[in-house]
């Protein structure tokens, strides 16, 4: 669990200590990580840490869904006149290519799961995703449908990463979009 900041400088600081987080991950695994080793990696008493943080995997679950939050953020402000699925794809697919460090260091842990978890969570919880996606199905099927869409697309992001980004943004999201809006059994 971690604690929600009240001032701007408090969450600037939870921020800076997840981002160590992602640091330390990058050289340890984090099933090897204590909190005396990342408060040592990082330069800080055990007390400014449990500040924050109530455990490690608190902070590793604040890092996650502050990286969720600041994509949703990222996503609002795209400015187009003509907003589109193919381009709205693209701005998810971009946005995980800078998000790099971070997905190096959950590969190397064996973590990616929990942020497939909780990109889930997240967006049913926040009522997040493609509007186009959702607008036909009856109220009852759609947190099936969006924690459907959403599973594929951070799977499909996650193996992207793990590939290399052999393939472009542009590409990505052309897969994505015909994923997301064809009959499965059509797709090829």
């Amino acid at each position: 669990m971690y604690k929600l900041c009240k001032t701007e400088q408090s969450a600037a600081r939870q921020r800076e200590l997840e981002h160590g987080l992602v640091v330390v991950m990058n050289t340890m695994r984090y099933e090897d990580i204590s909190v005396s080793d990342l408060c040592e990696k990082l330069n800080i008493p055990r007390k400014s840490f449990y500040r924050y943080f109530s455990s490690k995997d608190g902070a590793l679950h604040a890092l996650i869904d502050h990286t969720l939050m600041e994509f949703d953020v990222a996503s609002d402000y795209v400015e187009s006149k003509k907003r589109s699925m193919q381009s709205d794809l693209e701005t998810f697919f971009l946005f995980w290519v800078q998000q790099k460090p971070l997905l190096d260091a959950l590969e190397r842990s064996g973590l990616s799961g929990i942020l497939i978890e909780r990109a889930i969570d997240y967006s049913v919880s926040e009522g997040t995703f493609a509007a186009d996606i959702l607008s036909n199905e009856a109220a009852r099927m759609q947190r099936p449908v969006m924690m459907f869409a959403v599973c594929g697309l951070m799977t499909m992001m996650i193996q992207w990463h793990h590939d290399g980004y052999r393939d472009s943004v542009s590409d990505m999201a052309k897969v994505a979009k015909r994923l997301l809006t064809k009959p499965l059994f059509s797709v090829t």
